[in-house]
């Protein structure tokens, strides 16, 4: 179906239904009256649009934490550590309430919880395939511990660093399009319980940017170290490619084509230049989007 030529209009479709039905539901669940109706409305139409995106996140990236099998490991382990996380911050919001649980009107906290639950879930194959990316570079690894020089199957290597970059890129780039969401929707929250009339001491601008901070912290948490272990097994791939010469003095081909090899990796990227590619391009938004929602927030 996905490779028919109507697969684009018909998931635009669903789209705008799935929008449009949910939007009517949250606003009627919420039920605002008075003032901030209308500020309570538009954060409906938001809570709707991200529930549909985090559908399409969820789908995009789920092939990405299907490869347990071909990667000879159990995937069930890390999915359950995954589950008890998502329980602990549910149950976090649930016990602690957060600024917004005892705010009128009442129902906007369960929508809330609700949000929270559609990202971590949409959140799950991202996270779950950072960490089938670190079990397929234990096999890197082992390849690269071969006897012979260049590794056995060097293609087949050079083939799997390759696929482990499009997948870590996939999973920053997910996982930054969830927490820029979030922040948004907070934001969002923020301004409509103002225009309702609750006091800005109730529910600070602060909220919204430790919000964002900490989903950030926990993103950069899972993304980084897999990012570096999947670097340093693309420079030992390149080292025993081109091993350094025996008399220390490289020539011209050696470099070209020790360079041309890290191009072809990415493993010329850093850390930094991943993180800006994928938050850069979401940045601008959320803080022009932030400047209208969050009143004096700089």
């Amino acid at each position: 179906m996905r490779k028919h030529w109507s697969w684009p209009a018909v998931t635009t479709v669903l789209g705008l239904g799935a929008f449009t039905g949910l939007a009517s539901l949250v606003r009627a669940v919420v039920a605002p009256r008075g003032p901030g109706a209308f500020e309570f409305g538009v954060w409906s139409a938001l809570v709707a649009a991200s529930a549909v995106v985090f559908a399409f996140l969820f789908f995009h990236a789920l092939p990405l934490a299907t490869g347990w099998r071909a990667a000879r490991a159990d995937g069930r382990g890390p999915l359950l550590c995954y589950v008890a996380f998502a329980a602990a911050i549910l149950a976090f919001l649930w016990a602690g309430g957060g600024p917004v649980a005892q705010l009128p009107p009442a129902a906007v906290a369960p929508v809330s919880r609700g949000l929270v639950l559609l990202a971590l879930t949409a959140a799950a194959p991202a996270v779950l395939g950072l960490w089938l990316v670190t079990t397929r570079l234990r096999l890197v690894t082992a390849a690269l511990s071969a006897p012979t020089t260049p590794p056995t199957r060097a293609d087949a290597v050079l083939a799997d660093l390759i696929d482990c970059r499009r997948a870590i890129g996939v999973c920053l780039t997910v996982l930054a399009t969830i927490v820029t969401i979030a922040v948004v929707d907070s934001g969002a929250q923020r301004k409509a319980f103002l225009a309702g009339g609750v006091p800005p001491a109730k529910f600070p601008p602060e909220w919204v940017l430790l919000y964002g901070a900490l989903f950030t912290a926990i993103s950069l948490l899972l993304y980084v170290p897999t990012f570096v272990a999947w670097r340093t097994r693309c420079l030992l791939f390149v080292d025993q490619c081109y091993p350094l010469p025996a008399d220390a003095r490289p020539t011209a081909a050696w470099v070209e084509g020790r360079t041309r090899l890290i191009g072809v990796l990415g493993a010329d990227l850093t850390v930094g230049k991943s993180l800006t590619a994928a938050f850069g391009l979401l940045a601008p938004l959320a803080v022009s989007v932030l400047s209208v929602v969050v009143p004096g927030l700089k």
